[in-house]
């Protein structure tokens, strides 16, 4: 007969047995790789998982991110409360940090000399950042938050529609796959123009978002080929694509330097999603062995909105190095001052870049430990934006 401290204990392991299985490792390292992909992209001597230039972060690594946000999609109750949930997850700490870094830009512009950055103002407190989001430089990865709660509320309204098709999901993608290929095909003509960037973006966005729907619900118990000829098939279809098209990267965040139509866009993306699924999957057993792996895949919100403090915050330190004579004698500071993407490389050596993406992953997953310490010292939950999950809900994946 079982005592009641059994009960409790098996009960105890039960739960945690149950929590241990919901965690998704795969998807843990398929956010693990796209946030280094990103805060990579942003290091002039970096980019160095890019397979010399088969898999360019450019062509991917932000629709990688709409497509994990849509593999964990779900609706939270009726449509105004579902988009006032979103905004308050996803706008609000927007602007909590944009009006951080703006006035920290004003103090550097008044105070250090600094040209970065534009002022303060109505416009670059409340618009900017829905309709730019690099206004104020050290936070210039926030611009892509509000594509994705655009994508999450339009998706929601599709899938709420989905009942008359009887909840199709082929059916669903293809229908966000249209203004996808309308918002590219304008860009690769030249006349993205004809429509705003808070509306292009998330146009491009929607397809890859729906195509992480899609996976879970249909592809993924599909997803059995043997992983030697899968990756190696993908490796030959992306370099054929590649020898199609000059260039398949392209600048979302400006809609910009699209060399290749709608086709290319998404069957390079949607090529690169398979690669590092599957990659992915064969890393999951032991990203779980790593705190500082799992840290990093959970916290995803933080490293993309607060990597490039991690390179100021670097370059800073070369710079006082500089200023005692210790060393770094052609640290320009000049170009710290005035230029946003200025790194401090010795010797014109592409291996330092790995300090900075040190730095642009490991700072930014302080702040945010930080920030939930001092909510706790106040007694207050510590606000969401800094505890992303990559197993819970969508808003949470963001880059």
């Amino acid at each position: 007969m079982q005592t009641e401290a059994h009960k409790k204990i098996q009960t105890k392991q039960g739960e945690l047995s149950v929590s241990k299985k919901a965690e998704n490792y795969t998807m843990r390292v398929f956010y693990l790789l796209a946030i280094v992909f990103v805060v990579d992209g942003h290091i002039q001597k970096g980019h160095m998982f890019e397979m010399n230039g088969l898999f360019r972060y450019y062509s991917f690594h932000l629709m990688m991110f709409a497509f994990g946000s849509g593999y964990f999609f779900k609706l939270y109750g009726k449509p105004v409360n579902d988009m006032l949930h979103r905004a308050k997850k996803l706008l609000l700490p927007l602007y909590f940090w944009n009006l951080v870094y703006g006035v920290g830009a004003a103090v550097l512009r008044r105070f250090g000399g600094f040209e970065l950055g534009e002022p303060l103002s109505a416009y670059t407190l409340l618009l900017a950042p829905l309709a730019d989001g690099e206004h104020f430089v050290w936070n210039l990865g926030s611009w892509f938050i509000f594509p994705l709660f655009c994508v999450q509320v339009f998706y929601a309204l599709i899938h709420r529609l989905s009942r008359l098709w009887h909840e199709n999901e082929v059916m669903t993608f293809l229908l966000c796959l249209i203004p996808g290929c309308v918002a590219v095909q304008l860009c690769y003509t030249g006349r993205q123009d004809a429509l705003p960037l808070w509306m292009l973006r998330p146009m491009i966005l929607l397809s890859g978002f729906a195509g992480g729907m899609l996976y879970r619900r249909v592809l993924e118990r599909r997803d059995h080929l043997p992983t030697v000829p899968y990756l190696i098939g993908i490796v030959i279809l992306r370099a054929l694509l590649c020898a199609r098209y000059e260039n398949l990267a392209y600048l979302l965040s400006d809609c910009s330097y699209f060399v290749c139509d709608a086709f290319g866009v998404y069957a390079g993306a949607a090529l690169a999603i398979a690669f590092y699924l599957r990659i992915s999957r064969l890393l999951a057993p032991y990203i779980g062995k790593s705190r500082l792996a799992l840290a990093i895949s959970r916290n995803t919100f933080d490293l993309m909105m607060h990597h490039y403090m991690g390179f100021f915050a670097l370059n800073g330190f070369f710079l006082v190095v500089h200023m005692l004579g210790l060393g770094a004698a052609n640290f320009s500071v000049h170009s710290f001052r005035t230029d946003a993407n200025y790194l401090y490389v010795s010797g014109n050596h592409a291996e330092w870049g790995v300090l900075y993406l040190l730095c642009g992953v490991t700072l930014p997953l302080l702040i945010g430990q930080t920030v939930r310490k001092l909510g706790s010292c106040v007694k207050t939950r510590p606000v969401s934006y800094t505890h992303i999950r990559a197993h819970e809900t969508p808003e949470h994946l963001v880059c």
